[in-house]
């Protein structure tokens, strides 16, 4: 992943795999320990399905979600569920700064970059030359 432009740490899908295994845990404690107590089970399977989204959301997200500059004015923009997209540097219109990520808005689309994600200087240089044009 390093040739990439951004992408996201390696502890994202760690994270995820943690969300798995919780997910199984309760799986198993659910019909198990918690057998004898329906309120219980339901709770658990209801935390299981919880956790399997969210670890599922993580891994796609590692492993998907991604930008890589062909050239000095265009790059490609991966999303979580891999659909590749060409950008031009030159449709960025403005950045979107929220809490936990920030979203490049460009005149046929938007680019989710969460804050966490490994930009590459010259990544970071070709958006703020851009920005500062306009």
């Amino acid at each position: 992943m390093q040739k990439k432009d951004m992408y996201l740490p390696n502890w994202v899908c760690g994270l995820g795999a943690l969300f798995l295994v919780v997910s199984i845990v309760c799986v198993v404690l659910s019909f198990t320990v918690f057998s004898y107590s329906m309120i219980f089970m339901i709770g658990c399977i209801i935390g299981a399905v919880i956790c399997l989204g969210f670890g599922v959301a993580a891994i796609l997200c590692w492993k998907n979600q991604w930008a890589e500059m062909i050239n000095d004015d265009e790059f490609v923009y991966s999303t979580m569920f891999g659909r590749k997209i060409k950008y031009r540097f030159a449709d960025i219109k403005d950045i979107k700064q929220n809490s936990d990520a920030m979203t490049l808005l460009l005149e046929n689309g938007k680019v989710h970059i969460e804050s966490g994600a490994f930009i590459s200087d010259r990544f970071v240089d070709r958006i703020n030359c851009m920005l500062e044009s306009k």
